[in-house]
């Protein structure tokens, strides 16, 4: 019933929001364009994006969004079917992107922004593309070869500002084949992996419901994306927040200062983030700038990697109640959710219980009952929705079914006859009050076969020394674990926030 309430609210299951939502899925065909015309009737005035020097109302953007469809059909032969290859940030053209695509029927595919000329050739060349739209930024890492199927987001956005020719129709939307959305990932490892999805409104729907059910976030007027868009969760809230006719403030890439500035201009209520991202932000809130962030800030989401103690302690201390712990992967999208009185009321920090349609097991379990998550999901990527997928995550689960982190299984080493997990080091060091986040990893040996090293971020004000960190972890890790050589110093981050497996 709560949950009936909730959609009444945003228009969706009363009568008019059910014909005006029917409207818009036969002019746009079944497409996010349809949702964006569907946003555009109920909040022609409101706020939509907020980017840089752009500010558009709802009415605004869904103009520009056909417009857009239209430029890469007249001038850029995009039709339906076609693949198109997005290698950009977070700003205005690449939001206008995925609704405009998919109208004309086309597969979108997020490239890693992170990702070298080489991982770009290969993806190029394996992909029968008819467009790479990028970023001028980026224009050095697409192979030259390939050049010439290639538009800038840049050139785009004069093309949008040119009211002069008036438009042609647009093709017939795609009713019955839903175009394919694709998102290239995997920066920390080097590798990539490609997670592919047709979305409809049924699949669509059970994420939604848990994110309005368990955050509320029909509550709040305002969202900040940092999270770039070929992050899935990042993806995830830019089409939420759009259908439930909420402002959004789109960043290029994560800077703390302009993080917390923005958040006070704009007001915004939601935070998306991973943890070291909080942990920077934290430690300039710490210096007694930039206060009024309290204000405002009133829900934040995090994911992507650990949340440890100390970080829920600190966020509480700023805030309040507002962290939630959200899990998932790129496969198989977000499918677990810690709200603030789970992380309260556990010890440990918890990844949740299973949303709603989530089936989870945990395979080849040790002795401590720590073993590999595996996830059936119906709002899987194509290929394995609603088949048993291993997530490559060691959890365990306490007798009231909150499931919790170990790391990666494929980080373990062997250290000396011994297996050893990099995050358990990683987890004792960000305890430490001193540390805002910590990368331990494997290096070669010739005594030990493997040892593990780590590089650590500490705070401005911090006085501290390996002999320190050394003492500090002894009691915390078992000694085939210590890191042989510690090192001071930022720690690297991918374009989504989360700090390298592979730092320098």
């Amino acid at each position: 019933m709560k949950l009936f309430k909730i959609l009444i609210k945003l228009h969706i299951v009363t009568p008019r929001g059910i014909f005006r939502l029917a409207q818009s899925f036969v002019k746009e065909g079944i497409t996010l364009m349809a949702l964006m015309r569907f946003a555009a009737k109920y909040y022609p005035g409101k706020t939509a994006i907020v980017s840089e020097s752009d500010r558009l109302t709802y009415k605004q953007l869904y103009a520009k969004a056909l417009r857009l469809s239209n430029i890469l059909n007249q001038r850029f032969s995009v039709q339906k079917s076609d693949n198109v290859a997005v290698l950009c940030r977070n700003h205005t053209v690449s939001a206008l992107l995925l609704p405009s695509l998919q109208r004309l029927g086309a597969n979108t595919k997020f490239i890693n922004t992170d990702y070298a000329e080489q991982n770009i050739r290969d993806i190029i060349s394996r992909k029968k593309f008819k467009l790479l739209i990028f970023d001028e930024d980026f224009e050095q890492k697409i192979p030259t070869e390939f050049r010439y199927l290639s538009a800038s987001t840049e050139t785009l956005a004069e093309m949008l500002k040119d009211t002069a020719c008036t438009p042609s129709p647009l093709p017939r939307p795609p009713f019955f084949k839903s175009p394919q959305i694709s998102v290239l990932t995997g920066g920390t490892s080097g590798s990539y992996k490609e997670a592919s999805r047709k979305p409809s409104v049924f699949q669509f729907l059970p994420p939604f419901f848990a994110l309005l059910r368990d955050i509320e976030i029909h509550k709040y007027q305002s969202v900040m994306i940092v999270l770039p868009f070929y992050h899935g969760f990042g993806l995830c809230t830019l089409i939420i927040s759009l259908l439930m006719g909420k402002k959004v403030c789109l960043a290029r890439y994560f800077d703390a200062d302009a993080t917390i500035q923005t958040i006070i201009n704009e007001r915004v209520e939601v935070f998306p983030a991973v943890p070291v991202m909080l942990s920077r932000m934290w430690q300039k809130i710490g210096s007694g700038n930039n206060r009024d962030i309290e204000k405002y800030l009133k829900c934040i989401v995090c994911g992507g990697d650990r949340l440890s103690k100390k970080l829920i302690n600190e966020t509480e201390k700023i805030l309040g109640s507002v962290i939630y712990n959200l899990y998932g992967t790129s496969e198989a999208g977000f499918f677990m959710l810690a709200t603030p009185n789970d992380l309260s009321i556990n010890p440990e920090p918890t990844i949740g219980k299973p949303l709603s349609g989530i089936r989870c097991k945990i395979e080849n379990r040790d002795s401590q009952g720590i073993g590999t998550l595996w996830v059936r999901s119906p709002w899987a990527a194509t290929s394995l929705r609603n088949r048993w997928q291993s997530t490559g995550d060691r959890v365990s689960v306490n007798a009231e079914g909150y499931f919790f982190y170990h790391g990666r299984a494929d980080r373990m080493a062997v250290c000396g006859g011994e297996n050893v997990y990099p995050e358990d080091v990683e987890k004792a060091l960000c305890e430490h009050q001193s540390v805002v986040a910590a990368k331990a990893f494997a290096v070669p040996d010739k005594d030990f076969g493997m040892v593990l090293n780590a590089k650590i971020e500490l705070e401005n004000d911090a006085d501290i020394c390996c002999n320190d960190i050394t003492e500090w972890l002894k009691i915390r890790i078992p000694r085939a674990a210590m890191p042989h050589r510690v090192e001071f110093g930022r720690l690297t981050t991918t374009s989504t926030g989360k700090i390298c497996n592979r730092q320098k």
